[in-house]
């Protein structure tokens, strides 16, 4: 455990890729077939995503624990106060629910457990990603590189750069297509410096773990709408909803810029000037 610390704090870059890599593995273990005859296909594989992305979590947390990085991956109470830096987080939110806002999705109210395995499954998704990518990547980043403010700046980016190139196992997996995948790695790393802005700017992960996960549940309606169902086609995209959707969440990386010159650089996170 001591070599894996030492080498991860003095190669943070190579550690948080093998680390992406691991953990994609081990939430990608086909479990849904022993649930299958309990729950049924789709509540089955809700539980499987469920019970890999808090082991997961859990054990990532544990590791931080083990090397004194609980505080600085900002498992510390919120600054409430502090909260309204996500008010863009919550206008894409509603933008992301927008059919589900205005009736152009109903929900199949008949299958409760469904709904709430659904709504469990995002969350814990949230969860997943911002311990993995804000907690562990974005500690061991700042613990080598945040005590300047450039070194914040690249952190934030890298870190980032990390989360949304993670999404081209999609374009390998044959799930979508080479502009879809490109896509979402790209909002995904706008996602990702709004995300890292926000953790340090509060120094807290909680909000951000929570905002994540209602943004994947407001996205993903169509799941548990009547008719609806989990999307397993193959998912391609044109080059106008490309651009849109690249345009829509680019002012989230340029506020996570913004934001973060509010930050006093350090190793834990930076505190607020």
């Amino acid at each position: 455990m001591e070599k894996l610390k030492t080498y991860a704090f003095a190669r943070p870059v190579m550690f948080s890729i093998i680390m992406i890599v691991v953990t994609i593995v081990l939430t990608s273990i086909p479990l849904d077939p022993l649930f299958v005859s309990l729950l049924g296909q789709k509540s089955s594989e809700y539980a499987t995503g469920i019970i890999e992305q808090v082991l997961v979590s859990f054990a990532i947390i544990w590791l931080l624990k083990r090397w004194g990085l609980l505080m600085s991956a900002g498992f510390t109470r919120p600054n409430w106060k502090g909260l309204w830096i996500y008010w863009p987080m919550i206008l894409l939110i509603l933008l992301n629910g927008s059919d589900f806002i205005f009736g152009k999705i109903v929900i199949d109210t008949s299958r409760p457990v469904v709904i709430v395995l659904f709504i469990v499954t995002y969350l814990s998704t949230g969860l997943f990603e911002e311990v993995l990518c804000r907690g562990a990547v974005l500690s061991v980043m700042l613990r080598k590189w945040g005590a300047t403010r450039r070194g914040c700046y690249a952190v934030m980016i890298m870190s980032s750069v990390l989360f949304g190139s993670a999404h081209i196992i999609h374009y390998f997996l044959h799930h979508s297509s080479l502009l879809a995948t490109l896509t979402q790695m790209t909002y995904g790393i706008f996602i990702g410096v709004f995300f890292a802005a926000c953790v340090i700017r509060n120094k807290s992960i909680f909000p951000a773990m929570l905002a994540h996960g209602v943004l994947d549940i407001f996205g993903s309606f169509q799941e548990i709408a009547v008719g609806g169902g989990l999307n397993k086609t193959y998912i391609t995209m044109t080059v106008s909803n490309s651009v849109s959707s690249i345009l829509i969440t680019l002012p989230l990386f340029i506020y996570g810029l913004v934001i973060l010159r509010k930050v006093t650089p350090s190793e834990n996170h930076g505190s607020i000037t």
